[in-house]
């Protein structure tokens, strides 16, 4: 039986792992004779690197969200047709927001910032005429936004994820913001 820590944490780094596994039968195949297969491990090889830095890169990205083994933050989040989508609660019985929170849409190619919030707990989305979507990092989905922000044009991928391990901070932290050019070719 295997604890429910450990899978947890072999899930979140289980792209990581088999980058590494590749690496590795990549070097065993560089051992072979064949000059064939020399290359073809070579191949596997760097297919291997780059599937275990992307892979560790996702990790690290979802770390403080499910690292604790808690229960998933409020709300849903869903990438669907290149639109995040939010769902969580936040009404009370008047209709009104309860504790800034509410769900919403957002099309990605209308992204024009991306921060997360000053406590490190949520990832604000911001959209056009002041649109917002702010994402608690543990909601159920979340991960999925590691890959939906990969598609922001010129985002350091590298700093996203040292934000999103950063945890607290003095203030809300800007991690990408569309520029004006690059809004007007979209």
């Amino acid at each position: 039986m295997i604890r429910p820590e450990v899978r947890t944490l072999a899930g979140r780094w289980r792209e990581a792992l088999i980058g590494v596994a590749l690496v590795a039968a990549g070097l065993w195949l560089v051992t072979q004779p064949a000059t064939l297969i020399k290359g073809l491990g070579a191949l596997v090889g760097v297919a291997g690197v780059a599937m275990a830095v992307n892979g560790a890169r996702r990790a690290r990205f979802m770390a403080p969200a499910f690292g604790s083994g808690a229960a998933p933050g409020p709300g849903v989040v869903q990438v669907v047709e290149g639109q995040i989508a939010w769902f969580a609660p936040g009404t009370d019985g008047a209709g009104s927001q309860a504790s800034g929170m509410g769900g919403g849409f957002i099309a990605l190619d209308e992204i024009t910032q991306l921060s997360l919030s000053a406590d490190g707990r949520r990832w604000v989305v911001m959209g056009p005429g002041g649109q917002h979507l702010a994402m608690p990092i543990d909601a159920l989905g979340a991960e999925a936004l590691f890959d939906a922000f990969a598609t922001l044009p010129g985002l350091d991928m590298a700093h996203l994820t040292r934000m999103a391990a950063a945890g607290p901070g003095a203030r809300a932290r800007p991690v990408w913001r569309r520029n004006a050019a690059a809004a007007l070719l979209t």
